[in-house]
C-alpha cells in the first residue's frame, strides 16, 4: 500500500530490535541504509522502501486483496515438494544465523533493559511523547 509507512523505531524508546532485524536488514538493504533506519529511527514511506529494496511491489489498498490471492495461486500451481524445498533451504539459512546471534542479541537486549534509559524509553512512548 503506498501509504505505509517502515522503519525500527526501536532505540527512540531505548529498545534493542530482536529477532534478528539488524542482521536481517543489513542483509536485506545492504550496511549503510540499515545503520541509517536503525540508529535515526525514523519512517520512511513506501516508495522510499521499494527504492531500497525492502518492499517489491506497492499494491494499491482496493488491489491487495486481489493480488494476494493470484500470487498465492500462483505458487499453490507449483510443484508443492519444490516450494517446500525452496522455503526450508531460505529458512534454514536464515536460522542458521540466527542460531549464532541469538545469545549475543540476548546479551546486547539485557545490557539495553538493565540501562536507565529503557524506564524513561517505555515511559515516553506509554505518555506519546519525546524522551528525555
Amino acid at each position: 500500500m503506498p501509504e505505509a509507512r517502515f522503519g525500527l523505531p526501536e532505540v527512540k524508546w531505548s529498545i534493542y530490535p530482536f529477532g534478528g532485524a539488524t542482521i536481517k536488514l543489513i542483509q536485506q538493504i545492504g550496511y549503510v541504509h540499515a545503520m541509517d533506519l536503525l540508529l535515526t529511527a525514523r519512517l520512511i514511506d513506501a516508495e522510499q522502501a521499494m527504492r531500497l529494496g525492502l518492499v517489491n511491489r506497492l499494491v494499491p489498498r482496493d488491489e491487495l486483496m486481489r493480488w494476494a490471492t493470484e500470487t498465492a495461486q500462483m505458487i499453490a500451481a507449483n510443484s508443492p515438494s519444490a516450494v517446500q524445498a525452496v522455503k526450508r533451504q531460505v529458512s534454514a539459512t536464515i536460522v542458521d544465523h540466527a542460531l549464532t546471534r541469538e545469545a549475543f542479541e540476548q546479551e546486547l537486549g539485557d545490557a539495553v533493559r538493565a540501562s536507565p534509559h529503557f524506564a524513561e524509553g517505555i515511559a515516553a512512548f506509554r505518555e506519546k511523547r519525546a524522551p528525555r
